[in-house]
Order: structure tokens, then C-alpha cells, then sequence
């Protein structure tokens, strides 16, 4: 049991002054986590060149399959961390799930369930570029229910807790090149980038304009606004506009 939630933080905070690489940095996060409860503790970072370091405890088994099927281009817990800034809570199976469930998506996550992660909580983290991945993800073999109820009021000192634990973990190797904690690498696809004129016409269509006002904001033809929101169509695998906007929030593109 947690005698005091911010004793445990404190300590936690000296643990990771006193860390004098990644690994002794996790391990004191591991620490802490375990005492709220956590079975399975993982951090994703994404460097530079697009690859996905997964800091986890998760069994050697679960890591090989999950490379093998090349599951990080459809991990539903990694579209969380880039579809949101606060924390989000996740099951399996999935019943009320935050994001749009793919057929392989959902296959993931019920084989996630094996891995002794019922219900667990992914912790967005912070970064310079808004697209990067930098997420905490927590879980245990609780039902939805037991969950939610074991974490409330607990829920700021678990997100103070994770940032300190990404930030440390950064600044002792800020690419995560030079650890010997076990690290996999798997490439993720790439979300097509687009230019500031196609998110600026999402941003004015959201806001509600039509083509002919978002031309005469933009200063530029209609033509070449339907142009725009066309490449954005197929940039973002949309097949309307309204689906369009919707993606550019869910990834970053735009904000409302």
C-alpha cells in the first residue's frame, strides 16, 4: 500500500538527481510505479530518424512479436500519445476506447491483454517538435472499474511522476544512443507532413468557411483552395473534407 503519494514522488525526484544514466533513471521509475499499483511499465520515445525506443517491462516474447508483426504502425497506445496532450485511460478488450480502432489495431490490443495489461493509463510526455512520441504507459490486470477507482486522486502525482521520469531519462541521453537498458527499435510510418497553406485551409474550414471566404482570407483563387484541401484529402487518408479536419486535430496538424 502507498503510505503517502507525495513522500513516494519526493523520493522518486532525489532518485533521479542522483541517476547518473538511463538505466539507474528507469529503474527508479520502476520504483515508483510498482508501488501504485503498475505491472507493466513502458516509455516510447521517438528519435530523430523516425525510430521508436520502447524503455519496458514487458516480456521478451510480447517485445518479438510486436516486431516481427511490425505492430508499431498500427499500435493503438502510440496513436493515443500522439493524439493527445492529458492522460488517457485504455482496457482490453477494448469497450470504450479514445481513438478509431483499425481491424489490426484491435487485434493488438487484445493480444496486449496477455501481457498481464487489463487496463492501464498511457501519460503523454512533453517534446520540442509537437509530433514526436514521448509517452508513459502503465497498466495491471484490474478490471476497468478497479482501476479507475485504485488511480483516482491519484492522477496528478502519476503524471508529475512520468514527466520527471522522460525528462531525466532525456537529458542523461537525449536520442537514447548510448544505454544498455534493452531497447527495441521499430520504424513507424510517417504521418505525410503538410504545408502551412493546406493547415491553414483546414484551420478556416474548420472554423467553418466555405471555399469561396477561405480564398478571400487566404488571398488566393478558389481553385487553389480546393487544391489544397484535396491534397490534404490525400495526405491524411481522408475520404471528405470533415474527415480531413477531423485527422489534422487528431495528429497535431491543426488546433481549433
Amino acid at each position: 500500500m502507498i503510505s503517502n503519494p507525495n513522500n513516494d514522488l519526493f523520493d522518486l525526484l532525489n532518485a533521479l538527481d542522483n541517476a547518473q544514466d538511463v538505466p539507474a533513471a528507469w529503474q527508479a521509475g520502476l520504483r515508483f510505479f510498482r508501488k501504485f499499483g503498475a505491472r507493466q511499465i513502458t516509455y516510447g520515445f521517438e528519435r530523430l530518424d523516425g525510430s521508436i525506443v520502447f524503455l519496458t517491462t514487458l516480456p521478451d516474447w510480447w517485445l518479438s512479436h510486436y516486431q516481427d508483426n511490425n505492430y508499431a504502425s498500427y499500435d493503438p497506445l502510440i496513436d493515443i500519445a500522439r493524439a493527445y496532450i492529458a492522460p488517457r485511460k485504455f482496457e482490453t478488450p477494448f469497450t470504450d476506447f479514445p481513438v478509431t480502432l483499425s481491424p489490426k489495431a484491435r487485434q493488438i490490443l487484445n493480444e496486449f491483454g496477455e501481457t498481464e495489461s487489463t487496463a492501464g493509463l498511457v501519460i503523454p510526455g512533453i517534446t520540442p517538435m509537437p509530433q514526436q512520441l514521448s509517452a508513459l504507459a502503465i497498466s495491471n490486470t484490474m478490471n476497468a472499474e478497479e482501476f479507475s477507482k485504485f488511480y483516482r486522486g491519484k492522477e496528478t502525482t502519476l503524471i508529475l511522476a512520468a514527466h520527471a521520469v522522460q525528462q531525466r531519462c532525456q537529458e542523461l541521453d537525449h536520442q537514447f544512443t548510448q544505454t544498455d537498458v534493452h531497447l527495441m527499435l521499430q520504424r513507424i510510418r510517417h504521418h505525410p507532413k503538410l504545408s502551412p497553406r493546406e493547415r491553414e485551409c483546414l484551420l478556416w474550414l474548420c472554423k467553418g468557411l466555405r471555399n469561396d471566404a477561405i480564398a478571400d482570407r487566404m488571398g488566393i483563387t478558389r481553385v487553389t483552395v480546393e487544391m489544397h484541401l484535396r491534397n490534404c484529402r490525400q495526405k491524411l487518408n481522408a475520404r471528405t473534407r470533415e474527415q480531413a479536419v477531423v485527422t489534422a486535430i487528431k495528429q497535431g496538424f491543426i488546433t481549433p
